[in-house]
């Protein structure tokens, strides 16, 4: 009799067991599917355990706050996307070990849309998540703003220990023409851009000051450089030395006018142009400036993306404040273009150009430029040439003063 309830005590346990993993426990088909109404009213999607906890098949409209706990796998059928309105928030912040996972229904580039954050809410987070194999199309129909996360420009958006991978065109998208000022971009730490099939990131000139130099991590992407498309900075800026270059195209402005702005480039920075694209302070604009100070061993680098006499325009100060200053530089292949239009001032360096120009210049090379290594506007005084500046290639000549 004692071994007869003894053996049923060990059934009845095992059942038990059973009974609880089966509780813990649930398989990817019992995903819950995103219901696409509009959200309206604040809602949470809760982590309801292991595998997939929603199944999203549409664009799905966010008007309220949308609040998605660590831990939650979302997978994003063909077609669909999250978009976070005006007045809506997307709060998505996971762990170290509970990572919140946006990703295709297939392993792929382009498998869904992406995010995208048009909202302006300070609850705007990514988090401890991933973002995968998005940028299958765009929000509005212009294919060259897809992307697995996009901004616009009057949003805001804090990005941090985020994973951003298998885009089918750019990891992260930030709105904007060459001339925006604003930033949407107000946190941005410790990410991973990798696997996207063009441009980790795709932003404009204000954007890079938030980006974390060598923290963040960019590997494997089609154009393994930080894409900004122009822009005009106000207020204080600093480029900060990554693992991959920082590409202008377009032209980066510090200040213009009555708006006064300054760029500080860190050791170590390489700046690669594209056709046309060039780097400087804004015309008439006398507080701003631009200051790149090298080191010996970390020297900052100014280039064309192609290595030939007039690949971009060239650097241009437009400004005659003291802070401007150029240390331990490389500047080459500029010349493509003046700032003014006129042929005859191409330079790599131009000082002056609509309004007067001065620069201190030291421990520099100058070479391969389409036309004059430096070329000074008549509205700029002479400058400073030392010794430790050298010149090679320069088609139309070394300096020149109007």
């Amino acid at each position: 009799m004692k071994k007869q309830i003894l053996q049923k005590l060990v059934i009845y346990s095992g059942w038990l067991m059973i009974l609880f993993i089966s509780a813990c426990r649930r398989e990817d088909n019992n995903s819950q599917t995103i219901d696409c109404t509009d959200i309206n009213a604040d809602v949470t999607w809760e982590d309801r355990g292991d595998g997939v906890d929603y199944t999203l098949t549409c664009v799905l409209n966010v008007n309220a706050k949308l609040t998605i706990e660590p831990g939650v796998v979302i997978v994003c059928k063909s077609g669909s996307g999250i978009v976070i309105n005006s007045g809506g928030a997307l709060k998505a912040v996971g762990t170290t070990d509970k990572k919140i996972e946006f990703k295709g229904e297939t392993d792929v580039q382009g498998a869904w849309k992406g995010l995208y954050f048009k909202s302006n809410s300070v609850f705007n987070e990514l988090n401890h998540c991933i973002v995968a194999n998005a940028g299958s199309a765009s929000f509005d129909g212009n294919a060259a703003r897809k992307a697995n996360i996009r901004v616009a420009l009057n949003a805001q958006l804090k990005i941090r220990n985020t994973i951003v991978s298998k885009s089918a065109k750019d990891g992260l998208y930030v709105d904007g023409l060459e001339s925006d000022e604003l930033n949407p971009i107000t946190s941005f730490s410790m990410n991973e851009f990798t696997q996207n099939a063009e441009y980790p990131i795709s932003a404009i000139g204000p954007t890079a000051t938030q980006l974390d130099g060598m923290s963040s991590t960019f590997t494997g992407n089609g154009r393994n450089k930080v894409l900004l498309r122009g822009g005009r900075l106000h207020g204080a800026h600093t480029w900060k030395k990554m693992s991959v270059p920082y590409y202008i195209e377009g032209i980066v402005y510090a200040g213009e006018y009555n708006n006064n702005g300054n760029l500080t480039i860190e050791p170590g920075v390489r700046v690669e142009f594209g056709d046309n694209s060039g780097l400087g302070t804004g015309d008439y604009s006398s507080g701003s400036w631009l200051r790149a100070v090298g080191t010996a061993s970390e020297r900052i680098v100014f280039t064309g993306e192609t290595a030939a006499p007039g690949a971009w325009k060239g650097l241009v100060f437009q400004s005659t404040s003291p802070n401007n200053q150029l240390s331990y530089v490389d500047l080459n292949y500029g010349g493509s273009s003046s700032y003014t239009g006129a042929t005859q001032k191409r330079a790599n360096l131009h000082v002056g150009a609509w309004s007067a120009g001065a620069v201190t210049i030291d421990n520099m090379t100058i070479s391969n430029s389409a036309a004059w290594g430096i070329w000074v506007s008549a509205n700029s005084n002479d400058i400073n040439v030392p010794p430790t500046v050298t010149y090679s290639n320069n088609a139309s000549g070394n300096y020149y003063k109007e």
